[in-house]
């Protein structure tokens, strides 16, 4: 039987999938590289497109992969931020490398804002829920 990357949709291999991007901050073209069990990509699009089942699981598993970008902008702060000492003897932030750590948060707030808008998103929305009785309304009328 000739090995390669299977093709064939199944419930099994869509949870797997859900679960890899649920549980990664890579897009679905890196985990398709990591992982061999998994189909290509193109079919992965293909699906949801074509499954409504496997497109609702997948929505839910990139909310998921949105929260792990916003935790790690927590973790990107005191590692990644070089700092050096001048010549009075005072530690002092490297601007380049402050920049950077910047830019990476900037970008996982964008990636989190589009992967789940609603939690993340910069739109407010205001929901607002009226009931009106037919004898009130008729009522105000008179």
């Amino acid at each position: 039987m000739p090995a390669g990357r299977p093709t064939i949709y199944t419930k099994e291999l869509a949870e797997r999938i859900c679960e890899l991007v649920a549980t990664h901050t890579i897009g679905i073209k890196a985990l398709c590289k990591m992982y061999d069990d998994l189909p290509d990509q193109h079919t992965i699009k293909q699906w949801r497109q074509k499954n409504l089942e496997f497109s609702t699981l997948y929505d839910i598993a990139k909310q998921f992969q949105a929260q792990l970008l916003v935790e790690e902008c927590e973790d990107l702060i005191p590692l990644d931020i070089k700092t050096y000492f001048d010549d009075a003897g005072n530690e002092r932030y490297d601007p380049v490398s402050a920049t950077l750590i910047k830019e990476k948060i900037a970008h996982r707030r964008w990636m989190a804002a589009r992967l789940a808008p609603k939690v993340y998103g910069d739109r407010q929305t205001i929901e607002q829920t009226v009931t009106v009785k037919h004898e009130d309304a008729l009522k105000e009328l008179e």
